[in-house]
């Protein structure tokens, strides 16, 4: 555009100059008829004026003083006329050099003009700053001179010398400049061609376009790298992992496929916070890969949940030494905010070729080996086997069917009742949620409730428990005043922040004896170390609801945990139970339970009562309440009303 604008200037000279040529010669011409005209005629006029010679010789007098004073107007008119034309096209010429240099000077971009040589004949302000030299130091000089090094420079004259030799187009450049910043600049070349067509020069526009490759390596890192731990995240370590998969099989080598998961890791967010959970990934990432091989692959696939890649390994026993020493690394504990803190590690193992010949199978298998892994007892590693693909399968089933399952009524409440040992009598119920749906059938509470929490279908699960469960317990209270009514509260539930608005709506909708609305919750809840577990147990006593602690026996069983909360019942796990008559120690077990529970102000459930000589053994340990199949197994709300109904009425 700027050439073309050239070329137009130099038109309208080329017209101006003409037109000036020609108009002074037409004056010129015309002054010439003039003047001859006016002699010849002037003459002829006189002599026919007067024959008096002495008149005569005034009257040329005149004449020639006319004459002078017409030529001195017309040479004035013309000087003026043409000092004017010059004065305007100067002026036209000043002002359209003032825009094309404030424009040049403007644009982002540099631009320079040189010869076939290259030495450049004009240079613009934004090409001497990208450049980092001052202005009008380049005009003059040779285009590769600002190079700052010898090799540089010939590079640089060598693709100059093929631009005019062959006129290529234009490429991107990585330039150092001469204050030894580098830049990347990209040069969009034209050429220049004189009136015959041929080639007498190059214009360049430079742009210096280093931050915005920068940027886009920055957002290539963001879709590769995981921000946190500045691993390889599930993208790139899926293609890293095709690309060993392809090596592996052309050298028969095996490649083991991690999958691997911080145990218990919710309990850090929510106890220390997110910056805490944050410091403890980029450790755990740091600890991993110190203990893995160079050649091996570490990748975040997201959350607490880390792949490894094990290359080049010869044999399956080569992996269970690996294996062993990251779970034993990580019983290790970590310092974090001035804590030691123990935290497990769950790994599963997929191997190719054994397990999958290809990315995404091997680590769908080796997800399933950790969720077996977590699911058995955590802290351990497991290889991938057949039977997990089916367990996972029914698992992926499980969760798809869940959802909708509450809209379309397929959970339920049974009811196990409790009986005070002393007499005998149906003090309460357990409320236990079913599941039957239409293509698995009936699944049982330990296979769907761990889906549900995992999921987080457990609130709306629970609300529905805990619903129904009052709402069946306000008529039930019709025939027994203090029927007690257990529920159970998953971890899930219990950190609800909704959680104490939604009980006192339903006691206000189905109203009750608080103090016989008793809520079971597990160990594990306290151990979560959540933020507000205070501050409901201070609300539910306020309310006169009663705290059960469930499964007592199965955890870590502190003491202090029985002592820092207002508990009232403490419940026996069934595994106590069923072995108390054969085995001494699970009965002594339970004594000391029950004593201890006494001592501290509790009352006892024990659950799992299954023979008359449990129940008679329990009784003799003053055992306040059983619940079991020896008693009654769940039932429907409607026998539990028959049965409440007889003992009235007995």
């Amino acid at each position: 555009m700027n050439r073309t604008r050239g070329h137009q200037l130099q038109n309208r000279l080329g017209h101006l100059r003409e037109a000036d040529y020609f108009a002074p010669l037409r004056i010129a011409l015309s002054y010439a008829l003039f003047a001859t005209l006016w002699i010849i005629f002037s003459d002829q006029l006189m002599q026919r004026l007067t024959s008096d010679s002495e008149l005569l010789s005034r009257l040329q007098t005149y004449k020639g003083l006319f004459f002078v004073t017409i030529t001195t107007m017309l040479v004035r008119w013309l000087i003026q006329r043409y000092w004017l034309s010059q004065n305007k096209l100067i002026n036209a010429l000043q002002d359209s050099q003032s825009r094309l240099t404030v424009i040049f000077d403007n644009v982002p971009c540099g631009i320079q003009e040189c010869d076939l040589q290259g030495r450049i004949n004009f240079s613009n302000l934004a090409h001497c700053q990208i450049l980092g030299i001052e202005s009008n130091d380049l005009v003059g000089r040779y285009i590769w001179d600002y190079h700052p090094d010898e090799g540089g420079r010939q590079q640089f004259k060598s693709y100059f010398n093929d631009l005019v030799n062959n006129q290529s187009q234009s490429e991107l450049l990585v330039t150092t400049s001469l204050n030894g910043e580098q830049k990347i600049l990209e040069y969009s070349w034209d050429y220049i061609r004189n009136d015959l067509g041929e080639l007498s020069g190059l214009i360049a526009v430079i742009s210096d376009i280093t931050m915005r490759k920068q940027q886009e390596e920055r957002i290539l890192h963001l879709a590769h790298y995981d921000t946190l731990t500045g691993l390889p995240n599930r993208l790139l370590s899926m293609e890293r992992l095709s690309e060993l998969l392809d090596a592996a099989s052309l050298n028969n080598d095996l490649v083991g496929v991690l999958c691997l998961d911080l145990d218990d890791f919710k309990k850090i967010n929510e106890s220390m916070g997110h910056d805490a959970g944050d410091d403890l990934l980029i450790q755990a990432a740091k600890r991993i890969q110190t203990h893995i091989g160079q050649n091996d692959i570490l990748g975040r696939l997201g959350g607490n949940e880390f792949i490894v890649v094990l290359a080049e390994m010869q044999t399956i026993e080569e992996f269970t030494p690996i294996l062993d020493n990251l779970i034993q690394q990580f019983r290790q504990p970590f310092k974090l905010e001035g804590q030691n803190l123990t935290l497990t590690l769950s790994i599963g193992l997929a191997i190719h070729p054994v397990d999958g010949k290809n990315a995404s199978q091997l680590l769908r298998q080796a997800d399933a080996a950790m969720f077996y892994a977590k699911n058995n007892g955590r802290n351990t590693f497991v290889y991938y086997t057949e039977s997990m693909k089916h367990d996972a399968a029914r698992r992926l089933l499980i969760e798809q069917q869940m959802y909708g399952a509450l809209e379309r009524g397929e959970f339920y409440l049974l009811y196990q009742p409790q009986i005070e040992l002393a007499t005998g009598k149906v003090i309460g119920a357990e409320a236990l949620l079913r599941w039957n749906n239409h293509i698995l059938s009936p699944v049982g509470p330990d296979e769907f409730i761990p889906v549900a929490e995992q999921t987080g279908l457990i609130v709306s699960i629970g609300e529905f428990v805990m619903h129904s469960a009052i709402k069946v317990a306000s008529k039930w209270q019709r025939l027994q005043p203090d029927f007690r009514m257990a529920i159970n509260l998953s971890p899930c539930q219990f950190r609800d922040p909704g959680l104490l608005g939604f009980i006192e709506q339903q006691l206000q909708q189905y109203p009750i004896q608080t103090n016989t609305l008793e809520l079971e919750i597990t160990e594990g809840v306290l151990l979560s170390g959540y933020l507000m577990t205070d501050e409901l147990f201070k609300s539910f006593n306020a309310m006169g609801i009663e705290m059960a602690m469930d499964d007592f026996g199965t955890g870590y069983s502190s003491l202090s945990y029985l002592r820092r909360y207002p508990f009232a019942i403490l419940k026996i796990d069934r595994s106590f139970i069923n072995d108390m008559t054969s085995d001494s120690a699970d009965r002594e077990l339970v004594y000391a339970t029950i004593a201890m529970a006494h001592g501290l102000g509790l009352k006892v459930v024990a659950e799992g009562v299954e023979t008359e000589e449990q129940e008679k053994s329990l009784k003799l340990m003053n055992c306040d309440y059983v619940q079991g199949y020896f008693f009654s197994k769940p039932i429907t709300p409607e026998e539990l009303v028959l049965k409440l109904e007889n003992y009235v009425h007995e």
